[in-house]
């Protein structure tokens, strides 16, 4: 596949590495000549420095034989523009383009269409930061939530507690200690290395675990590992960063009936916010401010959320917020530099817009009846929702019968709405969506299990 990346940031860079390493022809564009040599240097792509969207740049990237382009440059009006010029010019057949502006994002339906821009897809980086921040709000114990099969499977991760009950358990084990709960272990993590577990894997106090259960059974889980589960109704929420993503947050949360209180360093900024709403509370202050965080009452709160667009005040913030207690704290993580950091110090939630943007992206352009992806494990593990059609490699064979890549697993399968817990004899039928955990060197294995043609969503 020829694939044209405008745009040579953290997204743009993580896109051009997973589509070059799984073999396509990618080209980068960006104006920063520095950008463009370090992608040079890290991978086998080409790179031209110029303007994004002007035709000559885009021919010289080979638009005119690309089957997809993917606008991530930081400019959201350039993004669309490249996005016009590939469709009328090089007649680009997919297209799709990160647009962070609110107020294109929520009028995309008139803006979008073949007689309008011609974007296949919009990506909205703040969009899915919010989301993902909202799982882990409504799953406060634990360290990572994520929804699939339009939100009927949890993926959810937590650390095994000494003397808990999985503290010593070995997975074959795991039916049995669960009875009729449906629970599959999709990822393990022990000293700071993530797998994807076998039978004969121990879990260890101190180890980190995913699990994919049902959502109607994610209570009662929660309550057999004597872990928090709570809806946002009623708590004490302290959102620092009045940003996209944290009045996109802040929305959410008052619409769920949570109290927030939101601090923001712009006093212009600050003056906006309040007219959007009418149960939160804004204070216009540095973050860092302890008398500040004093006399709003940072010791009384139930969730403390860093989401401005600085990470260093994100950090910063988080670890002042768990000196006062705050027992459930969520940091916003932009630089890839720091995601490996942050747990190491005692900051064990947190958000990539980065990560989720990528997972969103790479999910339209994979081949077959992938419907969902993510990156889980602080991006060394990826999650795919697949579906099985009538040719797909994967039916009507037990599951252990399988040539699964070694480093894959399948955790839920989804079956006229209900969920099956796999085993060794579960055989996957037509049209069942398949919940798949593997490492991004297997993805392309996976996908011709499940590949019928080419098709970009």
């Amino acid at each position: 596949m020829n694939v044209v990346i405008l745009g040579a940031g953290e997204v743009g860079y993580h896109i051009a590495h997973r589509l070059a390493r799984e073999g396509n022809n990618v080209s980068v564009v960006d104006q920063d000549g520095e950008r463009l040599q370090v992608i040079a240097d890290a991978m086998d792509v080409k790179t031209i420095c110029g303007k994004a969207s002007h035709p000559s740049i885009l021919e010289a990237a080979g638009a005119g034989s690309a089957d997809l382009l993917i606008a991530v440059t930081t400019n959201d009006e350039v993004n669309m523009l490249a996005c016009q010029v590939a469709h009328s010019l090089f007649k680009v057949p997919t297209k799709l383009a990160r647009v962070r502006e609110a107020d294109y994002a929520q009028n995309r339906e008139q803006l979008i269409g073949r007689d309008d821009l011609p974007i296949d897809v919009i990506i909205s980086p703040e969009g899915e930061a919010a989301k993902v921040v909202m799982g882990r709000l409504n799953v406060s114990s634990a360290l990572d939530a994520r929804e699939f099969f339009d939100g009927e499977i949890q993926l959810v991760e937590f650390v095994v507690r000494p003397k808990s009950l999985l503290s010593g358990l070995s997975l074959k084990e795991f039916p049995e200690v669960m009875g009729n709960l449906g629970v599959y272990v999709v990822a393990h993590e022990h000293n700071g290395r993530w797998t994807v577990p076998k039978g004969d894997t121990v879990l260890l106090a101190g180890d980190s675990i995913y699990v994919a259960v049902s959502r109607r059974q994610l209570d009662k889980l929660m309550e057999m590992l004597d872990m928090a589960c709570h809806s946002p109704q009623g708590r004490n929420i302290m959102i620092v960063g009045g940003g996209h993503i944290g009045f996109k947050v802040a929305s959410e949360l008052e619409r769920a009936g949570a109290m927030v209180k939101l601090i923001e360093h712009s006093n212009e900024r600050a003056e906006w916010l309040s007219d959007q709403f009418k149960n939160v509370v804004v204070i216009q202050g540095d973050a860092l401010d302890q008398k500040l965080l004093e006399e709003e009452n940072i010791d009384k709160m139930d969730d403390f959320l860093a989401l401005t667009n600085d990470d260093e005040t994100n950090i910063l913030s988080s670890l002042i917020s768990k000196r006062y207690g705050v027992p459930h704290v969520v940091t916003l993580v932009n630089r890839s530099i720091y995601t490996q950091l942050v747990r190491q110090i005692g900051l064990d939630v947190t958000v990539s817009p980065r990560l989720s943007t990528v997972a969103s992206i790479l999910s339209y352009v994979r081949k077959g009846r992938i419907h969902g992806m993510a990156s889980i494990a602080d991006g060394n593990l990826e999650v795919l929702e697949a579906e099985a059609l009538e040719t797909s490699a994967v039916l009507n064979r037990p599951l252990k019968e399988l040539a699964l890549p070694e480093d894959t697993v399948i955790g839920a399968i989804l079956r006229d709405g209900k969920i099956i817990v796999p085993n060794g004899s579960v055989e996957v039928e037509t049209h069942d969506h398949v919940l798949i955990v593997t490492t991004s060197a297997s993805i392309s294995a996976v996908e011709k299990l499940f590949e019928v043609h080419l098709e970009f969503f």
